[in-house]
């Protein structure tokens, strides 16, 4: 897990302020930032990761595997699981209070004159960082989407597309096809391009907005080698690691040895994170019907002679439906409950449950955590799922 750290700091006062503005589309504001601010993003080798699930840990397989190569690594993610630190590193060291202040400090006139966002502001912030610190290479994650994510302002020259699925359908559409024509308009003119394999209709999809930006996605990567000893559980990170790994190969000369310590370093909290052991306690921040399948699939394969117990709060947008049966037909106990106003009431989602043999609710997600694990014998697992606003939880109580 991260390690919680003192989060006094008047710039980021300021920036979670800007949280109250929501969602706005469009690149505009983060184009003028970013000019505001000298173009830092022109300076900067920089990666850009779109995809429905799997962003985050194929930007830290990629950090971890040029850093095994000797470079000095930006990477920036979304959200964060403690403190907003934590979504812009250098070679996996948070952001310091004092850049973050001096950068509020320099542009929040011009911020508030924008009307920017709290996800664009961060976004120009980290490319400002980066630059200043003379990073080799910065990987920024795409938050949402592509066509209008403030990532895309940033006009990175490798382009990195992981699994697409359905996920935000009240922003980005309500089939696969809408979604991935919006995060296929993040494809810039002749960058390159790698990508997971994605179901057919996506690849065309992909495959002509390429052709159009006069360039190619390719989608042929290698197999994944059983030597690599990666922390990261899940036959799904497998391809992850794969496609960072084609990366690295594009960005510099890579050695086996690089790969092999790279891959063996992954540091990413908060997937299928193993937080107790005896009896095994899982967390993970999967929250839609494939990251929680795929949640799903990790714990049965294990070899558990216990009972199944899982902790779940959701986001009232996300549509779990196919993962609900998985999760019903897995878990013996499941214990509803509500992080915060944006989850589903404990109510509405046991409804999404029923019928199933038991259900508890317990409307106090700490509460929730202690009385559960007051419960668990030695070989039963447990898995806290649903949502990135665990973070403060699951570091108070492990």
């Amino acid at each position: 897990m991260f390690n919680a750290l003192n989060s006094s700091s008047k710039g980021k006062d300021f920036l979670l302020s800007l949280e109250t503005q929501g969602i706005k589309l469009g690149l505009q504001r983060t184009k003028d930032l970013l000019s505001i601010c000298g173009n830092p993003e022109k300076h900067l080798y920089s990666v850009q990761i779109i995809g429905t699930n799997g962003k985050g840990s194929t930007a830290a397989s990629l950090s971890s595997i040029l850093m095994a190569a000797g470079m000095n690594v930006g990477m920036y993610t979304s959200p964060h699981l403690v403190d907003l630190s934590e979504r812009i590193t250098i070679n996996n060291n948070k952001i310091d209070n004092n850049d973050i202040d001096y950068f509020i400090n320099q542009f929040s006139k011009e911020i508030q004159e924008l009307h920017c966002t709290f996800f664009e502001t961060l976004t120009v912030m980290a490319a400002h960082f980066f630059n200043k610190k003379e990073v080799d290479v910065a990987i920024f994650e795409t938050g949402l989407g592509g066509r209008f994510d403030s990532v895309t302002a940033c006009n990175a020259r490798l382009q990195l597309f992981t699994k697409i699925s359905i996920d935000h359908s009240h922003i980005l559409g309500d089939t696969i096809t809408k979604i991935a024509i919006d995060k296929a308009h993040a494809i810039h003119h002749k960058a390159q391009c790698f990508s997971v394999e994605q179901q057919e209709a996506v690849k065309k999809i992909l495959i002509n907005k390429a052709n159009k930006k006069a360039t190619a996605i390719s989608f042929n990567l290698d197999q994944y080698n059983d030597k690599f000893k990666s922390p990261l559980q899940g036959e799904h990170q497998k391809e992850n690691i794969m496609l960072a790994i084609k990366a690295a190969e594009n960005i510099t000369n890579v050695t086996d040895k690089n790969i092999s310590k790279g891959v063996q370093n992954i540091s990413w909290p908060g997937r299928i994170e193993l937080i107790g052991k005896t009896p095994n306690i899982f967390f993970d921040v999967s929250h839609n019907d494939d990251s929680i399948i795929a949640f799903c699939d990790t714990i049965e394969s294990l070899d558990n002679r216990g009972t199944n117990f899982l902790i779940i709060s959701i986001q009232k947008t996300k549509q779990i439906n196919n993962a609900i049966i998985k999760l019903k037909n897995l878990f013996s106990k499941i214990i509803i409950t509500q992080i915060n106003d944006r989850m589903y009431s404990p109510e509405d989602l046991s409804s999404m449950f029923a019928p199933h043999s038991s259900i508890e609710i317990i409307s106090k997600p700490d509460n929730a955590i202690k009385k559960t694990i007051a419960k668990l014998k030695k070989p039963d697992i447990l898995g806290i799922i649903g949502s990135h606003y665990w973070g403060e939880y699951i570091y108070k109580n492990f």
